[in-house]
């Protein structure tokens, strides 16, 4: 009895491997039919672990004020003289000796100049040694992995004149924004993002060997000021950022709701500084991970077959038993990974991204064991292969 147990054991270990090896196998035909690697690490889905865990901190702490970083809104400058104005605040802000100035606002070249934007591009002059304006890279070649065109505020030739790129790593979509570009490439040329400008004496080679880093949403409290109304003692050696903080065509979905770019970029900026973003898995440690969980999923798949005695005579009888098995199976697994994955994230500061890995992997798992279930029923029928035995799917 016990030798029949043990011999019952290896079938399920052999079905398991041979599982396995069929979803490693189909692994490629998914990525190219998809587009997509399953081993994509970048958690960019609607909805993830990461999500997950800074709402449930968010309701649990109290967010941190930051004594770094202030926001300064311009939301209600607007009419001719504007640019006159803002030429004044960024005057005020420079003289209050900020340790840099982040201008989140591009300005296009007017169609006839005034006196305002004349004043705007000698106040860009004056205060180019600490400040850092943005511009806007597109016409993406997908081929050539790189922008092809650029735009940028009109006076862009002043001496000193520093900026940086505002896009997002969502370009433009519906999905979280989660990640940063440290640098993208413009014609052949590297080009910085704006924060990553901003920041340029404070970034080393370590800081620049990972271009696409998780920003750190751990929920923060900046000082936003309002034009009229400058405290010194909020802008003196502080990174001061301006920009629109109630434009809706800059509002962005993220880990912690609707924001905007400009308070983003506050969050990759401090990121940055404090050389702690969330850790992201290897290719290798994912590949592992994947294979892992395809084992675990195909042994308890199949060793619950084996329990029910799955082995109906009936083809679409022996589909639909164990169709039903699979499916309760994966839903179980996908919950207990899914906690794996929030104690990673919130633990261990580690992104594994298993909300878009598991279920793409337990799918693929899920249609290797059928395929292979279907197969192996064919050829158990029609010859008798000594091999086809040392299955637990076998009759005997």
């Amino acid at each position: 009895m016990q030798k029949k147990k043990h011999f019952q054991t290896r079938k399920i270990l052999a079905d398991t491997l041979v599982i396995v090896l069929l979803a490693l196998v189909l692994m490629p035909l998914h990525s190219w039919i998809f587009g997509t690697s399953l081993l994509d690490n970048p958690d960019n889905a609607k909805a993830s672990v990461s999500e997950l865990a800074y709402r449930i901190q968010r309701q649990q702490t109290e967010a941190t004020q930051s004594d770094e970083i202030s926001l300064v809104d311009i939301s209600g400058l607007y009419g001719s003289s504007s640019r006159g104005d803002i030429a004044a605040l960024l005057d005020s802000i420079y003289d209050m000796n900020p340790k840099l100035i982040g201008v989140d606002v591009r300005f296009p070249a007017p169609k006839v100049y005034s006196v305002y934007d004349s004043l705007l591009a000698q106040t860009a002059a004056r205060i180019a040694d600490k400040t850092v304006f943005v511009c806007e890279l597109d016409s993406f070649d997908m081929e050539q992995h790189q922008f092809k065109h650029s735009e940028h505020s009109f006076f862009k030739s002043v001496k000193g004149y520093s900026e940086g790129y505002a896009n997002l790593m969502q370009n433009g979509d519906d999905k979280p924004v989660r990640q940063y570009s440290l640098f993208q490439m413009l014609n052949g040329v590297m080009v910085y993002s704006f924060p990553a400008q901003l920041l340029i004496n404070y970034l080393d080679e370590d800081d620049l060997s990972d271009n696409t880093p998780i920003i750190r949403f751990e929920p923060t409290l900046f000082t936003c000021l309002n034009p009229g109304n400058l405290n010194p003692e909020l802008i003196r050696d502080r990174i001061v950022l301006v920009g629109d903080m109630h434009n809706r065509g800059d509002s962005h979905p993220t880990p912690l709701g609707w924001m905007q770019g400009l308070e983003i970029h506050a969050y990759t900026i401090q990121t940055i500084l404090e050389r702690n973003p969330v850790a992201q898995a290897s290719v290798l440690v994912l590949l592992l991970l994947a294979l892992a969980i395809s084992a675990v999923h195909s042994f308890v798949v199949v060793s619950t077959d084996h329990l029910l005695k799955v082995k109906p005579s009936s083809m679409m009888e022996f589909v639909f038993k164990q169709g039903l098995v699979t499916m309760g199976v994966t839903y179980l697994l996908n919950i207990v990974m899914e906690y794996v994955s929030y104690i990673s994230f919130t633990v261990f500061e580690t992104s594994l991204a298993l909300h878009t890995l598991i279920p793409e992997i337990i799918k693929l798992t899920a249609f290797a064991k059928v395929t292979y279930c279907i197969v192996y029923q064919v050829l158990y029928k029609r010859y008798a292969w000594k091999w086809l035995n040392y299955s637990s799917y076998s009759i005997q």
